[in-house]
């Protein structure tokens, strides 16, 4: 497996099956997976809407996430958004549905289906 270091190693305009076959013998490092994430302080790139959702945490899961959380001297929910970004990444990676800059966030498919609730 080989292991991307920069965004510049990972071809454009992929299509589905190319993007499947790319990302089944490559993957991201770390460094590269971490600065993916936009902290807070990248404040010149453009906003995502949110979306405030409600869900329930075992209380001790909770304990540990807040913890962690106090370590990074960052928000349990930052937090936790993070976590989520990461594993959500790591399961389209599996599932070779990740096409650079066009899956990870399809406004037009989120609306259909809002629509369709």
């Amino acid at each position: 497996m080989k292991i991307i270091t920069s965004r510049d190693e990972i071809p454009e305009n992929m299509s589905e099956q190319e993007a499947a076959e790319f990302w089944s013998t490559h993957t991201m490092s770390e460094e590269l997976l971490e600065a993916s994430i936009i902290e807070d302080e990248d404040y010149d790139l453009p906003k995502r809407k949110s979306v405030s959702i409600s869900i329930r945490i075992d209380e001790d899961l909770l304990v540990r996430i807040r913890s962690i959380a106090r370590q990074r001297k960052k928000g349990y929910q930052t937090l936790i958004k993070e976590f989520l970004i990461e594993r959500t990444y790591e399961e389209e990676k599996k599932m070779s549905l990740l096409e650079r800059d066009n899956f990870a966030y399809n406004e037009s498919a989120f609306r259909e289906i809002a629509a369709t609730k």
